[in-house]
């Protein structure tokens, strides 16, 4: 049987590995959320949402879009290391009648059409 304080200490090192890993997974969570791009667009109904996302999906470099017409915004998940423009970004919501109000990304805030 092992001692109270061998115990005692195997307990604390698992705790601190459950804390160490969990400490990783925000941190990386953290870290790409900072690669995203945010987007609030002035109107967004059920019927945007689709369009929108269609019109993402195919676009290369990017994992994941996510709509939400509560708050009238766009997000687009980035692929691991890529980069979006975000003029091209802004260039897409316009081709499809969605121009941004606010545009939030790695690069900066937008409320116009980028130059890059």
């Amino acid at each position: 049987m092992l001692s109270l304080s061998r115990r005692t200490g195997l307990v604390a090192g698992v705790v601190l590995m459950v804390a160490s890993v969990l400490t990783a997974s925000v941190a990386s969570s953290a870290e790409r959320e900072k690669t995203n791009t945010v987007m609030t667009v002035g109107e967004m109904c059920g019927g945007c949402v689709k369009k929108i996302t269609k019109r993402f999906d195919g676009v290369e470099g990017i994992a994941k879009v996510q709509c939400s017409i509560e708050k009238q915004s766009v997000t687009l998940i980035p692929k691991d290391r890529v980069r979006l423009s975000p003029k091209g970004i802004w260039e897409i919501m316009e081709s499809i009648g969605k121009t941004p109000t606010k545009m939030v990304t790695p690069d900066g805030t937008f409320t116009s059409k980028p130059k890059e």
